[in-house]
């Protein structure tokens, strides 16, 4: 008999116990419902953060390319205007590379206005000064060599400044691309 009582007990519940059920799927529900949009707006958060990080990493890369690029284009066509004048070449065919490699140099002045600025948030004060200290003052004498022969004078270290600069440009470029800050 005690367990009949029983049995009809548990088969009965009693308000107590529904209310407590009830209770507890709410508040099952609420803090799913709580959770699902916690849950959810980290994720979102975590995925603008991987989206972010990732176009940084392609406007980083797109500058070292764009820097690189206008760099050799300017020590390319020094060099080529150079050679054309030791090999001998006509007026017009020394007119046109010196006009190609002012074309170079008048790119390059035009980024070179932000390439600083880029260069220092990409990768550093210290690349920054390296630019300042050891790139540019190399492409200024390169320069400043070829218009004294565009002026006529003989410059009979031209070979080595070209190639310091060449090199000096390519050190930097390769920094550029495997610095990893």
């Amino acid at each position: 008999m005690r367990v009949n009582k029983l049995f009809n007990k548990l088969r009965k519940p009693s308000s107590d116990v529904i209310y407590t059920f009830i209770f507890n799927f709410s508040l099952l529900v609420i803090t799913l419902w709580i959770g699902s949009y916690y849950i959810g707006s980290k994720l979102l958060e975590i995925d603008q953060k991987k989206t972010e990080q990732q176009n940084s990493i392609e406007t980083k890369n797109e500058f070292i390319k764009k820097f690189t690029k206008l760099i050799q284009s300017r020590i390319y066509l020094s060099e080529n205007y150079y050679l054309n004048i030791e090999v001998g070449e006509s007026e017009d065919v020394l007119n046109r590379s010196w006009e190609n490699y002012m074309d170079s140099v008048r790119f390059w002045n035009e980024e070179n206005l932000l390439n600083p600025i880029f260069i220092k948030y990409y990768f550093g004060d210290e690349m920054q000064n390296e630019f300042y200290n050891e790139v540019q003052p190399k492409l200024v004498s390169l320069h400043n060599a070829l218009l004294k022969m565009r002026n006529g004078e003989k410059i009979e270290n031209i070979k080595e400044i070209v190639e310091e600069t060449k090199h000096e440009a390519f050190v930097y470029s390769e920094k550029l691309m495997f610095n990893n800050n």
